[in-house]
């Protein structure tokens, strides 16, 4: 029997536009799954965006109160929700012990490189009522959107494990449906959906132009991981960007979609190498270890600014530690800041701490190690960003 689906293509409205354009004003994020603290999210300036669990320690005990949610939010950030839709955890609340012996229908084999996780049959509604039941939880603790993981779980079930040769449409359907429960249940078009990975699915053997259409209105943004460092490693591969992902992605920035990337990076040059390629191909970097059990500072929105304006003059680059700056669009009330490519503020400089010559000021830089560093220089009219290699 020829199975047919039916769907719908629809309109992003002006609210939801709105949400659009933020997100795609959103030039730092940050993503924490553990040990997550709420007060130090909302201290850190580094990031306009952060993921994270909506549990302290994915529980639905020590699930966010909304006045902890709330708090995140005061500070100017989204907060969003991670939440996994294409394989069972055991730990969330929705776990019943029963299964390990006698699992449900939609239940498959447990993940090996993930003890704990299990693959599901996503499209069965009774996954389906229990992530739209999860996303209730969220959108009551006050989340501004989720992030939602294993979208991939369509290609498990059509190539690695075929047993549906539908799993891509039916994922999109699952992501369409996802959001129909959260617009019927609080008439917020704003709030924000981004899947995680799975880039190609928009292009995978079922998916119609239509079917594309509908996954792009129904998503804000797009969230990927290792694609200019994978192999492996659980940390430090070699920087290898994936073309094909990449040229993926492309598509999704196209039709307005934000692209925020992650690399699981501690090495200095690797993370400088790939946070000089997320920013040339216009993705939102954000470095991190791969258990996510800190908040590692984000990382400068740099190279937009560069790009926008030259106002400014910077020489000699690379430097062994001694740095130029011309004085156009200066005043005594600029400021400059000092950033690591990881994104940790290094130092501040205010007007009359530098010394100043004639029409050019100097930054005493050698005390610093060798590495990149951004100098974010507010100027009478605006803000620019310049990039310096310091290499004694």
């Amino acid at each position: 029997m020829k199975i047919r689906f039916t769907f719908f293509f629809v309109l992003v409205s002006y609210s939801g536009f709105a949400q659009l354009q933020s997100l795609m004003n959103a030039k730092t994020w940050a993503y924490q799954l553990q040990n997550i603290n709420i007060s130090q999210i909302v201290a850190d300036t580094s990031f306009k965006l952060i993921v994270i669990d909506y549990s302290s320690d994915g529980t639905d005990t020590n699930k966010f109160t909304q006045q902890e949610v709330a708090q995140i939010k005061s500070s100017g950030k989204k907060v969003v929700s991670y939440i996994s839709i294409g394989e069972a955890e055991d730990y969330r609340y929705y776990w019943q012990s029963s299964w390990i012996t006698t699992p449900p229908a939609w239940l498959g084999a447990e993940n090996p490189d993930w003890q704990g996780n299990y693959k599901v049959k996503f499209w069965d509604p009774q996954w389906q009522n229990i992530i739209f039941s999860y996303v209730d939880t969220v959108i009551n603790q006050g989340f501004d959107g989720i992030y939602m993981d294993i979208i991939d779980a369509y290609y498990y079930w059509m190539v690695e494990n075929p047993q549906q040769p539908y799993a891509d449409t039916l994922m999109i359907q699952f992501v369409r449906n996802i959001r129909d429960h959260i617009t019927s249940v609080t008439g917020n078009t704003n709030f924000i959906v981004i899947p995680q990975n799975a880039e190609d699915i928009i292009n995978s053997t079922n998916v119609s132009a239509s079917q594309k259409a509908t996954y792009f209105n129904t998503v804000n943004a797009i969230g990927v991981e290792d694609v200019f460092c994978y192999g492996n490693l659980d940390e430090d591969n070699p920087y290898n960007p994936d073309t094909y992902r990449i040229n993926q992605l492309q598509e999704y920035l196209t039709n307005g979609k934000q692209v925020f990337s992650i690399e699981y990076l501690t090495q200095a040059n690797l993370i400088s190498q790939y946070v000089n390629g997320a920013h040339s191909n216009n993705f939102v970097p954000y470095v991190c270890v791969r258990t996510l059990d800190q908040l590692c500072p984000g990382i400068p929105a740099g190279l937009e600014e560069i790009k926008n304006e030259e106002n400014i003059t910077l020489y000699p680059n690379p430097s062994t530690g001694g740095v130029f700056l011309s004085r156009n669009n200066l005043d005594k009330k600029s400021v400059i800041l000092v950033f690591s490519s990881l994104g940790c503020l290094k130092k501040k400089y205010s007007m009359n701490e530098l010394n100043i010559s004639g029409n050019e000021l100097s930054i005493d830089m050698s005390a610093f190690s060798d590495g990149i560093y951004f100098l974010k220089v507010f100027t009478k009219t605006g803000i620019e960003c310049k990039r310096v290699v310091i290499c004694h």
